[in-house]
């Protein structure tokens, strides 16, 4: 039975808030007779609070099985605010990731880039135990940093420098957005290192879904609540549209942006608007029956243009939901392609508030059409055991040309 070691700070379980991509691309793994060991911190990047141990006393390594995948949950130092405590966080994990012991040898290493230093810390690792190691680009570095407003600084060249290092370093580049392989292959990586493995859903966890009819349109937005998200547009559109009865906006998530949306909504009387916390994968599809449309929204930044791989869109569209989407590029392209919701024009809260409009004034069972299209595009382009066929190919053929070399 070949084996994986796969890294990532920020994996959580399907009983957790959070991207489940480990644990559903994991379990596709094992039932195609890979052993898979996911190594993640328990403190929960949204609650900042410790998830298995009884707090930052306790740093023993915590081992958990869930549906054949192994989670290996490793301490990570706390941290409230991003200040320096939250680097403190980063290092620490990656410290953790480079001290498993040479019995945790597995056929292959994935390294994941929430962050850079625990994907180094995965190629440290690989390189330590001869075995090849593969770099998941989920996060492009330092270019994140420059979209949140970040300067050239030294620690902006340093980031550059470890992304570069990690590229030549690895045997396969995986990206989950097609912008970001044609990105990388502009600046000299190599093609044939270049494996697209995007963001899906499980469509089968939303085949129980009913929607009876609604005299109110919820439109719901699922993720992360933080500077990049665009979630002040929302807010903007549901302040025009608040004389609208039948239109509504549900927020479900949790982040450090959270505090001053809630104290904005509140200040402006939104009434139209409700703040929910995340809730576990496993409660998704409940949720998202709820709700009439899903809200693809992102902050007006050229790299969200070709370098993002959204979780939230393919469980809007599993669950059958036509999506208002104001991401231009590669995710807009995704929507029109799957023919299932409305384009904004920009990223305003104007023009959120017309293409809510415009797909309010759609007939209900036209919106449920969309929502139909949308089911069968995500079927067939991101369903998890489609997205597992190929990283099953690209991992046995890293592991049958070591054996062979």
């Amino acid at each position: 039975m070949p084996s994986l070691l796969w890294v990532n700070h920020f994996a959580v379980g399907p009983g957790e808030g959070g991207g489940t991509r480990h644990f559903e691309l994991g379990r596709e793994l094992a039932r195609r007779g890979w052993g898979v060991t996911v190594a993640a911190s328990d403190l929960n990047l949204h609650t900042r609070r410790y998830a298995r141990r009884s707090g930052p006393g306790d740093r023993r390594a915590i081992d958990e099985a869930i549906e054949g995948v192994r989670f290996r949950w490793l301490w990570a130092a706390p941290y409230e605010r991003n200040d320096w405590r939250r680097a403190l966080n980063w290092l620490s994990f990656s410290a953790r990731v480079w001290r498993l012991p040479r019995s945790e040898r597995p056929d292959v290493v994935i390294g994941s880039s929430p962050h850079l230093f625990a994907a180094l810390a995965a190629e440290r690792l690989a390189a330590r135990w001869g075995v090849p190691f593969v770099f998941e680009v989920r996060d492009l570095w330092p270019e994140t940093l420059a979209a949140a407003g970040g300067r050239r600084s030294p620690g902006y060249l340093a980031l550059e420098r470890i992304a570069w290092w990690l590229y030549r370093r690895a045997s396969r580049i995986v990206v989950l957005a097609r912008g970001s392989a044609d990105y990388l292959a502009e600046r000299g990586v190599p093609r044939a290192k270049l494996v697209h493995v995007p963001n899906g859903v499980d469509v089968s966890a939303f085949a129980a879904i009913r929607r009876p009819p609604r005299e109110t349109l919820t439109l719901v937005y699922t993720g992360a609540h933080g500077p990049l998200n665009g979630l002040d547009a929302v807010l903007d559109a549901a302040e025009r549209l608040r004389d609208r009865a039948d239109l509504r906006f549900l927020l479900v998530g949790d982040g450090p942006a959270k505090a001053g949306l809630v104290a904005d909504a509140e200040r402006r009387g939104l009434a139209n608007v409700e703040f929910r916390a995340s809730v576990p994968k496993q409660a998704m599809p409940a949720l998202l029956a709820e709700a009439g449309a899903g809200l693809m929204v992102l902050r007006d930044v050229p790299l969200f243009s070709f370098g993002v791989s959204p979780n939230k869109l393919f469980d809007y569209l599993g669950a059958g939901l036509p999506v208002v989407c104001n991401v231009p590029g590669e995710v807009a392209e995704m929507v029109r392609a799957a023919g299932a919701g409305e384009q904004a024009a920009d990223a305003s809260g104007a023009a959120l508030a017309e293409a809510v409009v415009r797909l309010a004034a759609a007939p209900a069972d036209e919106r449920a059409r969309m929502g139909e299209r949308g089911r069968a595009w995500v079927a067939g382009e991101h369903d998890r055991p489609v997205l597992a066929d190929r990283l099953d190919g690209m991992l046995r053929s890293l592991v049958a040309d070591r054996a062979a070399g």
